[in-house]
């Protein structure tokens, strides 16, 4: 059985990692210029709204960055610890008995597992907009990587109870399309970009928010959203 200490472990190897990194390059003059740059790249990027010339700075600027981090000296000695670490675990678990518990199950009772493609799919690169078509509802997880993602809602119907929508971007714009007759609960988080649900507006840096409906306990079909976009807008709208 893993200890507290065990457990707790890796949490302060990278911890420590970070502050290690962050001091390093505070001290270091080309890495502050590199990061600079980076910084300045991914912003420029995101300025020209998504363009193909806007997606190729962010990936340049996102490149330097985790170069300049790459060759730091803390984040060499942290890929050495963590070595040592892992093999440090390695050897303790093959110390350890192997228990294997055999337990027997009636053929009959096991349940018959289906697979099913969802209809909104995941996309790394470009634009993707699912607008004016009609198809199943299923809660969508997706991953939208870089551009701009529109997801209209309102030629689906929408079971009754709670659905979940949930989108992890990198940068760009998220827009969803609700109906007017659904609650819905929101759960963005961002590093910075624009925020909008219906008549709201904010700017967030480095947040996590949470907005809902009056009355969405209440309410017979209602949506919950997450979202993850470290650089972008963010809007929920009705239709």
């Amino acid at each position: 059985m893993r200890t507290r200490s065990d457990q707790n472990m890796p949490t302060w190897i990278i911890l420590v990692a970070v502050v290690g990194i962050l001091f390093e390059i505070s001290f270091n003059s080309e890495s502050l210029i590199m990061l600079g740059i980076s910084a300045l790249l991914i912003y420029f990027g995101w300025k020209k709204n998504n363009r193909s010339s806007g997606i190729i700075f962010i990936i340049i600027g996102i490149s330097i960055g985790i170069i300049t981090i790459l060759t730091t000296v803390v984040f060499k000695i942290l890929m050495f610890s963590i070595l040592i670490y892992l093999l440090f675990r390695y050897r303790k678990k093959k110390k350890e008995p192997k228990i294997i518990k055999v337990e027997t199950v009636d053929p009959s009772t096991h349940a018959k597992i289906n697979r099913k493609q969802p209809y909104i799919k995941n996309k790394l690169f470009g634009s993707q907009r699912i607008e004016n078509n009609i198809y199943e509802w299923d809660d969508i997880n997706i991953q939208c990587g870089l551009g701009k993602t529109v997801i209209d809602l309102s030629m689906t119907m929408l079971p009754l109870g709670e659905s979940t929508v949930m989108i992890r971007g990198i940068a760009g714009n998220i827009q969803l399309l609700i109906p007017y007759d659904v609650a819905i609960t929101v759960n963005h988080s961002s590093f910075t970009g624009n925020v909008k649900i219906y008549d709201m507006e904010e700017n967030v840096f480095n947040q996590n928010i949470i907005y809902y409906s009056e009355n969405y306990e209440e309410s017979s079909r209602k949506i919950k959203i997450i979202t993850s976009l470290p650089i972008g807008d963010f809007e929920v709208k009705h239709v």
